[in-house]
């Protein structure tokens, strides 16, 4: 075993060694040395279209409102669990129910993977309602390229082979 060992660490150190030496150095000019790199926060050279700011937001908004509606739902549906009409509040409404989680007092059969499956749904629902505001918030922040540098649409399609395990078949995939 220790002969596999050795053989083992001298293929892999071999090997680091080799990408090692096969990396070029990268020569900095004045122009690399004073912008910044990706770690130190440089700005991305391209931004997205205008358009994409209200997509993002309305697909916030959306997320949040769809988040709400779950919740809203599993009060109806459960009024006598344990914080049920604070499902009824946005957004914190599932933090104040998370903090009430228990059996209800008039259920003689209730367990506690009952109560573990409702905190974990309530906990995933406020999540996905902080997300969807989040989505919001970013969208009306959102930096864009100026107006007028989109970029001009191309379309590109190339043929794809669609396997089954009944069949296989010819399909057409693309960007428009």
């Amino acid at each position: 075993m220790r002969r596999f060992t050795v053989v083992f660490s001298g293929i892999v150190i071999a090997l680091a060694a080799e990408s090692a030496r096969a990396e070029t150095p990268r020569v900095e000019t004045k122009a690399d040395a004073s912008a910044p790199t990706a770690s130190e926060g440089a700005l991305p050279t391209e931004y997205p279209p205008p358009s994409a700011r209200g997509a993002v937001a309305l697909t916030g908004a959306a997320l949040a409102a769809a988040w709400y509606g779950a919740a809203l739902g599993a009060s109806f549906l459960y009024p006598d669990a344990p914080g049920a009409t604070d499902l009824r509040i946005p957004v914190v409404g599932p933090w104040i129910a998370l903090g009430e989680t228990g059996c209800p007092s008039d259920e003689p059969n209730c367990s506690t993977a009952s109560v573990v499956v409702r905190a974990i749904l309530i906990a995933v629902d406020g999540i996905g309602q902080l997300g969807g505001l989040a989505m919001l918030a970013e969208g009306l922040f959102l930096p864009t390229a100026p107006p007028g540098t989109e970029r001009a649409a191309s379309a590109s399609f190339r043929p794809v082979l669609v396997t089954r395990h009944d069949g296989v078949g010819l399909g057409l995939t693309g960007t428009f």
